[in-house]
């Protein structure tokens, strides 16, 4: 497992505050120097930083093995007024099994798979931003932006402040 820092946003860019995952990893790009992503593009050949960033439209086993090769990673999600917070980040549990209603994994999913796959996974956060208008079309939502630079910041302050070999 490296030291770096991986931040795996998705959700719909097209769909208005569905997006928002788009909105943060460019934010955190544009802070590091390195190039946004435009919202037909994942990122993923543009791996081996130590601050590493990738747009998905949802989460699949392929990102299994990119996943394995962190430390730290954080999953970036809008998400719908049944959760209250304008800005949630809980610590992601491995889970086990796909759920059979649904077409997607979930981040907790990916855990397990990766502890599967390597014997020990990446201290992992669920980051998710609550948006207004899941719609269809381009950009987010002037709430849904102030609450995204508020999950960069709890973001950056996180990646700061975590020990630098805590692995799980």
């Amino acid at each position: 497992m490296k030291d770096g820092i991986l931040v795996i946003g998705y959700g719909n860019a097209y769909c208005h505050d569905d997006g928002v995952a788009l909105y943060v990893i460019n934010q955190l790009r544009r802070l590091r120097g390195v190039r946004e992503l435009p919202a037909d593009e994942d990122g993923l050949d543009e791996l081996g930083h130590g601050f590493d960033s990738v747009m998905l439209h949802q989460l699949l086993p392929e990102i299994i093995p990119v996943v394995a090769n962190y430390r730290l990673v954080f999953f970036v999600d809008a998400h719908i007024g049944t959760i209250p917070d304008k800005v949630r980040v809980v610590r992601v549990e491995e889970e086990h099994g796909f759920h059979a209603v649904s077409h997607h994994m979930s981040p907790g999913m990916v855990l397990g798979m990766v502890r599967e796959a390597k014997g020990v996974t990446p201290v992992s956060y669920l980051v998710s931003v609550k948006g207004e208008n899941f719609d269809f079309g381009f950009g987010i939502s002037e709430t849904c932006k102030l609450s995204a630079d508020v999950a960069i910041k709890k973001i950056l302050d996180l990646a700061d402040t975590l020990p630098q070999t805590e692995i799980v």
